[in-house]
């Protein structure tokens, strides 16, 4: 493979990676190290490596918040060495493992902490962290819905703001995710596990289970207004992204397309078009009766903007729209303006 596959994807990326907190020279020097493709993995790693030395150096001389966020920032470069990186399955997991390790040395030293806990789904248990605001008792809670390749650990600047104004949060690892695609792959029934999310918070005495919110990222701009179609314990969603269908995909980027075909256990495309036929809100969205909030792109290459357009049309309830037409997947070029205004919509109306 060539350097050209590196220009493309950290060009399809940077907003992302920038957003979630990658270091604007450190990406620079990532993409300048590169000269091939197969570099992917080694590369992030190595930025992986150095932060997570500082991390180690800085809580050994007990400076922990700095080594908190040190370990943060090596969980986030491990999370983008192996993202939508399917070429070689066994690297991609070991990468993988390292940041589920490193992230949980930060979580007991980020303030808040955050809590790993596990949610059962039909005979897994779903690795999660719940986090909960400094000072509140019984907050609201908000689930944080991955999508693609996104894991509870590369959610942190959305969980930040959400505790920052008083919200706890639940992230946690669907089938397909993070850690739980090694247990479960990805389903046509997804949306139950966020019923089970739900089970587990309704249960959990540090929360207000009557006020349950949900953000969607990506495909997770799918679940979350599905699952609120179907569980009116939502009292309020996020379409980070919306995805009314997924009907477009021998048209979207080459490497997710790629993580769509793996995740579902796909042998080609046309197999994963199949699979994926189960995304589909049509007499679903209707039943959405929570306030909705839609954040989309009309540059978008993975969900077109009809889906935005369609879904704003035909939710049942109060809806509101944070759409630029010259911006692109989630709005990452404005995670500026869209990440706080997810987090205000959460307390507006939890």
């Amino acid at each position: 493979m060539t350097r050209a596959r590196v220009d493309e994807v950290i060009g399809q990326g940077m907003h992302r990676f920038l957003g979630d907190g990658v270091h604007y020279r450190d990406l620079l020097d990532i993409r300048a190290a590169m000269d091939d493709w197969s570099q992917w993995c080694t590369v992030w790693s190595q930025f992986g490596d150095a932060a997570e030395q500082r991390g180690r150096a800085a809580e050994d001389q007990g400076h922990i918040r700095t080594a908190a966020r040190e370990y943060a920032r090596a969980a986030l470069y491990f999370h983008y060495a192996q993202n939508l990186y399917y070429d070689d399955p066994q690297l991609k997991r070991s990468v993988h493992d390292r940041k589920v390790a490193v992230f949980a040395r930060a979580a007991p030293m980020l303030s808040p902490p955050l809590q790993p806990v596990s949610i059962p789904f039909d005979g897994i248990e779903m690795p999660a962290y719940l986090r909960l605001p400094t000072g509140v008792s019984k907050p609201p809670c908000v689930i944080l819905l991955g999508g693609l390749d996104t894991t509870k650990e590369d959610y942190q600047v959305v969980n930040d703001l959400c505790v920052e104004r008083g919200l706890a949060t639940l992230a946690f690892d669907g089938p397909g995710q993070g850690e739980t695609l090694f247990r479960m792959p990805w389903r046509r029934d997804f949306e139950q596990c966020v019923i089970a999310v739900l089970d587990f918070l309704e249960q959990c005495p540090q929360i207000d289970a009557g006020r349950i919110g949900i953000i969607g990222r990506s495909t997770g701009g799918y679940y979350a207004p599905k699952a609120a179609s179907m569980d009116t314990r939502i009292r309020a969603a996020v379409a980070w992204g919306a995805m009314y269908h997924l009907r477009n995909l021998a048209s979207i980027p080459r490497a997710t397309l790629d993580g769509f075909v793996y995740v579902s256990g796909s042998r080609s495309v046309e197999e994963a078009r199949t699979f994926f036929e189960c995304i589909d809100l049509e007499g679903a969205a209707a039943k959405i009766r929570c306030p909705l909030l839609i954040v989309h792109g009309g540059l978008d290459t993975i969900t077109p903007m009809e889906n935005a357009t369609r879904m704003a049309a035909e939710a049942g309830g109060p809806v509101e729209t944070l759409i630029w037409e010259d911006s692109g997947h989630c709005c990452h070029d404005r995670s500026h303006i869209v990440r706080p205004a997810m987090a205000d919509f959460m307390c507006r109306w939890l």
